[in-house]
């Protein structure tokens, strides 16, 4: 009985995956061409092809068209439990990473019409709008674009928003833990200001973690946006008690 070869494209990904384990190709670093690698494994460049595109789908390199193939930049990540609310903040903490924040404005205005809907408040209310960046180890990952009822808003002190997750600055107006949140994800062109924000260039690829957190009684008490930079930040989704 003949015994199973693994695939070529298989054995590719294997060797450039342990090159960037072992920091033989380090972050930045130019692979060789798909031409070298066909005739290093002696195949055909569509082999090569068919495994830089797995390498690419798991975020370890990027391909630049008329450029060529590259290690790509290390990617913050953050995990969503359904078990409790975790912050952000909380998770990176967990992993020894330092996130910081840089506070773009916090002020009091009437709510859009999308605001006020998820937060279940007349037209005619107030809310408080917060914008600030996140920093993970003092680089720039994302943005938060989040808003909560005024009189959440006017309970939050000024020092909490350079130190503090905005989940734990709610709980601490509300005197009691948040009870739940409803959370949408999608990918989308950087639109101008967003662009500026985050240091990147206009229509490049932001995840959007769309939400709206509720108290215990079920009440929205926080909604809003955050923004990452797609090339900087992935998410994993968790749900059970299996090992991730």
């Amino acid at each position: 009985m003949p015994v199973p070869t693994t695939p070529l494209y298989f054995r590719i990904q294997e060797m450039l995956r342990g090159q960037i384990a072992m920091g033989k190709l380090v972050e930045g670093s130019q692979l060789p061409s798909e031409s070298e690698l066909a005739e290093t494994f002696s195949t055909t460049r569509g082999t090569v092809r068919q495994a830089l595109a797995q390498l690419t789908f798991e975020g370890l390199i990027v391909r630049r068209v008329g450029l060529g193939t590259f290690v790509a930049g290390r990617r913050v990540e953050s995990r969503i439990e359904t078990q409790r609310v975790r912050s952000f903040e909380e998770q990176m903490e967990d992993m020894g990473q330092h996130v910081g924040f840089r506070v773009l404005g916090f002020e009091r205005e009437p709510p859009s019409a999308a605001v006020a809907a998820h937060l279940e408040l007349p037209a005619d209310a107030s809310v408080y709008r917060l914008r600030r960046l996140r920093l993970v180890e003092d680089e720039i990952i994302g943005l938060e674009d989040r808003s909560m009822p005024e009189q959440i808003g006017t309970a939050i002190p000024a020092s909490a928003l350079v130190t503090r997750p905005a989940t734990t600055m709610i709980e601490a107006a509300l005197g009691t833990p948040l009870g739940g949140i409803t959370v949408s994800v999608g990918a989308v062109g950087a639109e101008a200001a967003v662009a500026r924000d985050l240091g990147i260039r206009r229509s490049s690829p932001v995840l959007v973690r769309s939400h709206t957190f509720f108290d215990q009684a079920g009440k929205p008490v926080l909604t809003g946006e955050s923004i990452y930079r797609g090339d900087k930040y992935r998410f994993t989704y968790r749900y059970g008690t299996g090992r991730s």
